[in-house]
């Protein structure tokens, strides 16, 4: 059974994480991706280069499997018409210029709708595509100090906590994208016209923030974004750090003290009431913390599984490649990138069960340029067209 996507074509007009991540996880379900680059390349093929590997690093890889690339210089007039056939042949594009750059450069929806009006444009920017700050460029670090994500972390008393390299706007905003991608594909199947999309990290951030961005008028109750109460997480006896979401001071304090077997704290008059617990958070917290100090990290997480108590030792990244419920839901890929050897990275992110037994990787990341003339030839231009269009400096 073909992919879901599989006749559908996608021009990746992207750099770095949040545009080329879209274009892959529709490149996963079986969309034809053509990556099209500037002579200089998307830059994340400089994000943590690979040894030996020329244009290749650990940031390009991420997000840039299942495509081919095509090299063209759009500021040329040979570049610039490549580009237009190629975005008539295209169902979808994704774009991350900016604003004012597509106007100048003649990439914007309305000019692009007039060569194809089937065509799918995804604007995909810092800010949206309005207001005052439109043409900024936008970064997953200044979105966490934007909408309250770096504030929200913050210890009372304490100076803001650090930004993170995890990306989450980033890689929401790929998925909001790849979401409204098919519900517009789905659009166009009623109409027969192609429409704009778009997105922003910004709006992803906010949604994100769903829960501590609602409130009601005149109500001072709010869903906070730091813990309150007792510490989730604490230190164990190899140095370890466990995290349990039952360690609080509600309900389930007689069940938490079962399984520490700490039940003497139960029958003590300083902790009998969930009003009084709170008041005697400090001395709690000391109790829990010499506590499991007695016992390696991996007792605690056995003991806490048993009783079915929320919980997980606090993990490195690194070793999240082998853990058995990572790996028993095929969250791991492994493939071969000729040029760097065997790499490892994130598999799908969600099961289909009538795909489920497709092959979905087909291609490694690509070099810069690599399918370029492929690509040309497809879209009826002749090899001396192709060489001229080299000569013209319009391929890079």
């Amino acid at each position: 059974m073909p992919l879901p996507l599989s006749d559908i074509r996608v021009v990746d007009f992207a750099t770095v994480l949040a545009g080329p991540f879209a274009a892959q996880l529709l490149a996963d379900q079986g969309a034809e991706v053509i990556k099209m680059e500037s002579p200089e390349g998307d830059s994340a093929r400089r994000l943590v280069p690979v040894p030996g590997a020329d244009d290749l690093s650990i940031g390009f890889l991420a997000f840039n499997r299942n495509k081919r690339s095509a090299t063209l210089d759009i500021t040329t007039p040979g570049g610039k018409e490549a580009a237009y056939r190629l975005l008539q042949w295209a169902d979808v594009l994704i774009i991350n210029m900016r604003v004012d750059t597509r106007r100048r450069r003649g990439f914007t929806y309305e000019e692009l709708a007039a060569i194809n009006p089937r065509l799918i444009y995804v604007s995909l920017t810092g800010y949206g595509d309005d207001g005052p700050d439109a043409d900024l460029p936008g970064v997953d670090i200044v979105i966490q100090a934007r909408i309250g994500d770096i504030a929200g972390r913050q210890e009372p008393g304490q100076p803001p906590p650090a930004h993170t390299h995890l990306y989450h706007f980033d890689m929401g905003t790929s998925m909001l994208a790849a979401y409204a991608v098919t519900l517009a594909l789905r659009e166009r199947e009623r109409t027969g016209m192609g429409q704009k999309i778009e997105v922003s990290l910004l709006q992803t951030g906010v949604s994100l923030h769903a829960a501590q961005m609602t409130k009601v008028l005149g109500f001072d109750g709010r869903y906070a974004a730091r813990a309150t109460g007792l510490p989730f997480i604490y230190r164990c006896a190899d140095g370890r750090y466990i995290l349990n979401m039952y360690i609080n001071i509600g309900p389930r304090w007689e069940n938490l003290c079962e399984t520490l077997k700490l039940d003497e704290l139960t029958h003590d008059p300083r902790f009998k009431t969930p009003e009084s617990r709170a008041e005697q958070i400090d001395a709690i917290a000391e109790i829990l913390s010499r506590h499991f100090l007695t016992k390696p990290a991996a007792d605690w997480e056995a003991m806490f599984k048993a009783a079915g108590h929320t919980n997980s030792i606090v993990k490195d990244i690194e070793e999240v490649f082998d853990d058995p419920q990572i790996l028993a839901n095929d969250m791991i890929a492994q493939y071969h990138q000729p040029g760097v050897g065997e790499v490892k990275a994130v598999g799908l992110p969600f099961r289909m069960s009538a795909t489920a037994g497709e092959p979905w990787l087909h291609s490694p990341a690509p070099h810069r340029g690599e399918h370029t003339d492929e690509i040309l030839g497809e879209l009826g231009y002749a090899p001396a067209e192709v060489i001229a269009l080299r000569k013209a400096g319009a391929l890079g």
